[in-house]
């Protein structure tokens, strides 16, 4: 059972950033300049928002098991998490230049290679995101943060007699 509050509090969100991306071209100021961007993508925005949908698809992927990565997304400006802007950013920047069969230069491969270890570990529950946890209604209506399960098997030790 859904309540009341909860579908309030959804549709206050989406009101909120109606038709406000988390990222945008510009954004990618601090890891690329808009003249490179645009001789790569012939100055074609379709193309950068694309990635970036795929990017941010790639990380709902593997964050949004333990993770409220709708409310995470919907935030704009100052009020996004710096950390996943950063690593956006890199996973974006790396496939604009794969998208016109592009050698990715090594910075930006490197920053890339940090991001989806970065997804990784926050994945396997190795490490913790500042990011709001997905919650689960319970029996008796109330919501509880939906924890993190590490399966991991004891070592086996032979018997020795």
């Amino acid at each position: 059972a859904v309540h009341l509050t909860q579908i309030v509090n959804f549709l206050k969100l989406i009101l909120k950033n109606h038709n406000m991306p988390f990222l945008i071209k510009d954004d990618l100021n601090t890891v690329s300049t808009t003249e490179i961007i645009d001789l790569i993508t012939n100055s074609n925005d379709n193309i950068v928002d694309e990635i970036i949908g795929e990017c941010i698809d790639v990380m709902i992927t593997y964050l949004g098991s333990y993770y409220d990565m709708d409310s995470a997304f919907a935030e704009v400006g100052a009020n996004r998490n710096k950390t996943l802007v950063k690593y956006l950013k890199a996973l974006v920047i790396y496939e604009i230049p794969k998208r016109r069969g592009k050698r990715v230069p090594r910075d930006e491969a490197e920053d890339y290679n940090e991001a989806m270890n970065w997804l990784e570990k926050v994945a396997a529950g190795e490490w913790r995101a500042n990011l709001p946890p997905k919650k689960e209604v319970t029996e008796d209506g109330s919501s509880k943060d939906i924890g993190f399960y590490k399966l991991k098997s004891n070592k086996s030790y032979k018997n020795h007699w």
